[in-house]
């Protein structure tokens, strides 16, 4: 199962990265993005951060699940339930998947780049630790993980990976935390279930952004009346940059968009006989009627009041 992202402040997972590396004495990341994760944790190591992974996970708090997906995942009502969600909703690194897969005894959760490759080894530290920092706070101990395995060689201290993971082992095929049936069915102490019932099928509604293009998701909000680049991006849960780059992948830009549904309301209104040009300018949100003439020609070739006379011929 791949994860979708939902409505959030904008990066929070970056702001968070950020913060953590500059507190731990390295500058000159204040343009961390997704794109510069890796490289903001090699800068950590450099400043003799030792696990930076780990040590993030252990300084910032669940602030950094973003939009809805804190309240949706406190208010599951076993691990299991907050596992699905977690695959389906976390709006943490861009590029990376959380996958759950059901085994005999219990689900794996392992960490996938978006091209199917092996995440960097402190994204996998991070993820992995903040899921077993947040299940035990949610469920208690019996929520905790029974065993993990990662690609990474075995580090000098590995105490540090048994304390959190259980049985660890370096150097495997692939990078996985194992939760058996005991922790899948521990139940989240504090849960509402009426609360879920009203933040779900919001966050649904949200997920199917990343069920279609990037193209189609800015269309949809566009039509919706959301008109910034800010705005969408936001409900996106991406960065402007990275919404840019998406569109930019896909043939096409933030600005193009607008511009085609600024375009096909245009012709739509400007086909209501009696509705003056002025009227339609205003709505569509030019600044002046000219402005709107000026766009209109643009696209049509000829004046607003032209078309319109063209057309009841």
């Amino acid at each position: 199962m791949s994860a979708n992202h939902l409505s959030s402040d904008a990066d929070p997972i970056a702001a968070q990265i950020r913060a953590f590396a500059v507190a731990h004495g390295v500058h000159g990341v204040h343009g961390v993005h997704e794109e510069s994760f890796e490289k903001t944790w090699e800068s950590l190591e450099r400043a003799d951060v030792p696990h930076p992974g780990l040590e993030f996970a252990a300084w910032t708090d669940t602030i950094v699940f973003g939009g809805l997906l804190g309240p949706v995942i406190v208010n599951c009502p076993d691990v299991r339930t907050l596992l699905d969600d977690l695959c389906r909703f976390h709006p943490m690194f861009d590029r990376d998947r959380i996958v759950v897969t059901q085994k005999s005894t219990g689900v794996s959760v392992s960490v996938l780049s978006a091209s199917g490759e092996p995440s960097h080894p402190d994204t996998v530290d991070a993820i992995f630790a903040l899921l077993c920092r947040t299940v035990r706070r949610l469920a208690g101990p019996q929520a905790a993980p029974s065993s993990a395995r990662f690609r990474r060689s075995a580090p000098a201290d590995p105490g540090v990976y048994d304390a959190l993971f259980g049985r660890v082992a370096f150097a495997a095929p692939s990078d996985e935390c194992f939760f058996g049936e005991a922790a899948l069915s521990a139940p989240i102490i504090q849960a509402d279930p009426v609360v879920r019932s009203m933040l779900r099928p919001y966050a649904e509604r949200r997920a199917t952004h990343r069920d279609v293009s990037w193209a189609a998701a800015v269309g949809r909000l566009l039509a919706d009346g959301v008109a910034e680049l800010a705005d969408v991006a936001r409900a996106l849960a991406v960065s402007t940059r990275t919404l840019q780059s998406r569109l930019e992948a896909e043939g096409t830009s933030f600005a193009a968009l607008a511009d085609s549904i600024r375009r096909e309301r245009a012709l739509g209104m400007i086909a209501v006989p009696d509705l003056p040009v002025t009227v339609i300018a205003a709505r569509l949100g030019f600044a002046t009627p000219s402005a709107f003439t000026r766009a209109f020609r643009r696209w049509t070739g000829t004046s607003p009041s032209r078309y319109r006379q063209l057309g009841t011929r």
